[in-house]
């Protein structure tokens, strides 16, 4: 007679969603971001455009402040630049 742990066994692995999502990514083309839940593509240039104006709207509202904002972006361009291509 099996029982309950025998069953939690055999049951079938999930779908891994984010292969999926990777394989729409590459297939794309280098330069293009996947929006996880709706599997939308954007362009990179869109996706830099929105972090910079996000980053630079909190620092004008008063939500994060000029200095950790100014290292923010400095750790950004640094890691863009250092990204193997």
């Amino acid at each position: 007679m099996p029982t309950s742990n025998a069953r939690a066994t055999t049951t079938r692995p999930r779908p891994n969603s984010s292969s999926a999502e990777h394989a729409l990514a590459e297939r794309n083309g280098q330069g293009t971001f996947v929006v996880p839940i709706v599997h939308v593509s954007l362009p990179e240039s869109a996706v830099t455009l929105g972090f910079w104006s996000a980053l630079i709207g909190s620092v004008a509202l008063g939500t994060v402040e000029l200095p950790l904002a100014a290292l923010i972006g400095a750790s950004v361009v640094i890691a863009k630049h250092h990204r193997p291509d």
